[in-house]
């Protein structure tokens, strides 16, 4: 397994250079053993199985490369291993094996246990989290399908169950085991696609997806993407940098999910299926049932793995240079201001 990267440079860990803030061509990270890569604001977490490493500048002048990637340890014990990691921007809210949730604040090296917010009814099914995100506050599926605000419970539908949740700055969207897609939190730039710029506290179905049955979810910055199952896109929110994708689209807020057209370089309409759809915070990127990968919005540090200079940014979707054969491409993800490539 290879992981390749190209963003923001956070660390030392791309180059002994600190002023080189870009990687802007995907490139092998060079961490022995690695199974898992996330992106922070100022950091990169970094698995190797069950170890959790964090990777970050240091105030020091050394130039070896490993010299700031160091083990994250739960300190109640040093053992126990991680599960799940949510990365904020100054702290990192993981998920122990033997599911006991923990807050480290990376500039304080601090440590903090969240207090245990699920029930413990022995008479209950046993409930524990299965997926965990930062975004304004912290946000917890569970695997009966509720989700919490930490601590408190979500305002829930009734008879429904969520199977996924994706998160921005200040907003969340919830996938439902039907495929309907609901939103909460603030909605002043229209991240929550229920076609105005209120907030909403608990989740709102978003009605222009209604009929649709919707498979993969993503958030990132102040706005939101999904993919159906029949292979459509739609994106929704702020639209500064041409991140949702829609040619001809000069408006910078977008309140309602709105179809995405891809076009080839004579701007004809191309009929190809999305598989999956990925977020960063002024950018998007999806791959296509073809492995073909394509990117619209900022490319200022490289994350759409473009030159810089010949794609500082697209207000419509292209087709990504990949410098690796995209058909070993298992998965990838984005977040921040950067995209991350898994291989077999």
């Amino acid at each position: 397994m290879l992981l390749y990267y190209a963003g923001f440079n956070t660390s030392t860990l791309f180059s002994s250079n600190e002023d080189v803030f870009a990687v802007d061509t995907f490139t092998e990270i060079p961490f022995a053993g690695i199974t898992d890569f996330q992106i922070g604001w100022s950091y990169f977490l970094l698995w190797k199985g069950r170890e959790l490493y964090i990777c970050k500048k240091v105030g020091d002048s050394s130039t070896r490369k490993d010299s700031n990637i160091q083990l994250i340890q739960i300190p109640a014990n040093p053992l126990d291993s991680c599960k799940i990691a949510a990365i904020g921007t100054e702290s990192i809210v993981i998920l122990s094996s033997s599911n006991e949730l923990w807050r480290y604040k990376i500039y304080e090296n601090s440590w903090k246990k969240v207090i245990n917010f699920l029930p413990s009814n022995d008479d209950s099914a046993s409930e524990y989290p299965v997926k965990i995100l930062q975004g304004g506050c912290t946000v917890v599926l569970t695997n009966l399908g509720r989700v919490f605000n930490v601590p408190t419970l979500v305002e829930m539908p009734k008879r429904i169950k969520f199977v996924d949740i994706a998160c921005g700055f200040d907003h969340t969207i919830l996938l439902a085991e039907n495929g309907d897609v609901y939103s909460m939190g603030m909605g002043t730039r229209g991240q929550l696609g229920h076609n105005d710029l209120e907030d909403c506290d608990s989740p709102k179905l978003v009605e222009a997806l209604a009929g649709l049955k919707v498979v993969q979810i993503s958030a990132m910055g102040w706005h939101s993407a999904v993919v159906t199952d029949q292979g459509d896109l739609y994106t929704w929110g702020w639209n500064t940098y041409g991140e949702l994708g829609l040619s001809g689209m000069d408006s910078k807020v977008v309140a309602v999910p709105s179809l995405v057209d891809f076009t080839d370089d004579r701007n004809e309409s191309l009929e190809i299926l999305v598989k999956k759809v990925e977020c960063g915070n002024t950018f998007t990127v999806c791959v296509m049932d073809d492995c073909t990968f394509w990117g619209c919005g900022c490319n200022k540090y490289g994350q759409l793995g473009q030159s810089r200079e010949a794609l500082p940014s697209s207000p419509k979707f292209v087709k990504l240079q990949i410098p690796i054969s995209t058909s070993s491409i298992k998965d990838f993800s984005c977040r921040e201001w950067g995209t991350v490539l898994v291989t077999y």
